[in-house]
């Protein structure tokens, strides 16, 4: 029994700002990257309940199920704020959250968590076959991703993923295999 999971990358804020709570999620201009028609066929499809990945799975044109578990990492009271913000108001919390996965300056949840959320979530999609869109954050697709790779926790800030960029996870029922798209290369003029 084989699952092939396409996990498309959920548009960034127009604002650099950590997502969630009120925050309006205005999309970067020009983010809308074509996905191939023939790419977003499945017999599931699945989002995260934040506004931003609603906002893209719709501009995508799915008619998709919410997955509260694909929800964006939760970033406490760094929510709505830039990174040059929480670098002056508070550089050790900063520090430590960059640096230590099970850190939590922000009172919101741990790089650890998201990993044992995303992690338990794509646990129970092995029992699935065919295939599955799921429409997520960048935080929840590299906690994805280092789970099929087997990775460590420290090794999540070294994954950056583009807004609609995608990547393929497949299941034999037993483990996970991450799968990339291929990509032509062009040829230097």
């Amino acid at each position: 029994m084989t699952h092939r999971l396409l996990m498309i990358c959920a548009y960034r804020p127009k604002r650099p700002v950590f997502p969630g709570g009120d925050i309006p999620d205005n999309i970067e201009d020009g983010a809308l990257l074509p996905i191939s028609g023939s790419a977003l066929r499945g017999e599931r499809f699945w989002c995260g309940p934040d506004p931003i990945t609603l906002q893209s799975a719709t501009a995508l044109g799915l008619d998709i199920d919410v997955q509260p578990e694909l929800a964006e990492m939760d970033f406490g009271s760094w929510r709505g704020r830039t990174l040059q913000d929480i670098a002056q108001s508070d550089p050790d919390g900063l520090r430590a959250w960059t640096v230590e996965p099970s850190a939590t300056p922000h009172g919101g949840e741990s790089v650890e968590a998201l990993l044992e959320r995303v992690g338990t979530w794509l646990a129970g999609c092995t029992t699935l076959s065919g295939r599955t869109i799921a429409v997520a954050p960048g935080s929840v697709i590299k906690a994805c991703m280092l789970h099929a790779l087997g990775a460590p926790a420290s090794s999540f800030r070294r994954i950056d993923i583009e807004p609609m960029s995608s990547v393929t996870l497949v299941s034999d029922g037993r483990r996970w295999i991450m799968r990339l798209p291929a990509q032509a290369v062009g040829r230097s003029a």
